[in-house]
């Protein structure tokens, strides 16, 4: 597993950095927890994913989330580790010899579709809110993700009531590869999506 200090608002950096990018390059794929509960459960799932999947994980720790804190919950079936059907398990071993282009065809063909199983499996990224008849969207990841319910919230205690509740929500913690079937259901219906991102 590698985790990045990612710092958006640039609060301990010379400039706003973010690792997204890297990790893609290199075929990681990335995890991303919106609070101190989530940075210890994704851990967890990043070394089961990692072992399933023979895929380096990368798990973003954005300042803000880091510099957090909060009640966690601890205990040794938390969080529940689900592993898919292990199909395939020989193409993502180790091999004595291992040529580069063989390594990088194994890591994009079959590691990486590996990684995203157990993320589905394991409900990583998950819509919050079906609203069935919603015609708006919110997909948001991270910090972005508390702030984006922050907001809601705000709205709601604002007397804005309608928006909220008929707003469907879709929380990103698996940000790279982005799993397409979740996204496809969440997008069914809804005439406009809004994505929050960083800053």
């Amino acid at each position: 597993m590698c985790i990045a200090g990612d710092d958006h608002g640039s609060k301990s950096s010379t400039v706003a950095n973010f690792s997204d990018p890297v990790f893609m390059a290199v075929g990681i794929p990335v995890l991303y927890p919106s609070n101190t509960q989530e940075l210890l459960d994704y851990g967890l799932h990043a070394i089961a994913m990692s072992r399933f999947s023979g895929c380096w994980i990368g798990m973003k720790a954005a300042t803000d989330v880091v510099e957090g804190g909060g009640s966690v919950h601890v205990s040794p079936s938390h969080p529940a580790i689900n592993l898919p059907n292990a199909d395939e398990e020989e193409s993502r071993s180790i091999r004595v010899f291992d040529p580069p282009l063989v390594q990088e065809r194994r890591l994009y063909d079959n590691k990486i579709h590996a990684a995203l199983r157990y993320a589905q499996l394991n409900g990583i990224n998950a819509i919050v809110d079906e609203a069935p008849g919603a015609e708006v969207g919110v997909i948001s990841a991270g910090k972005a993700w508390q702030d984006t319910l922050q907001a809601l919230r705000g709205l709601a205690a604002g007397g804005d009531h309608g928006t909220a509740q008929e707003t469907r929500l879709l929380k990103i913690g698996m940000v790279w590869p982005l799993d397409p079937e979740i996204v496809r259901r969440f997008a069914r219906g809804l005439k406009r999506i809004v994505i929050v991102e960083e800053k």
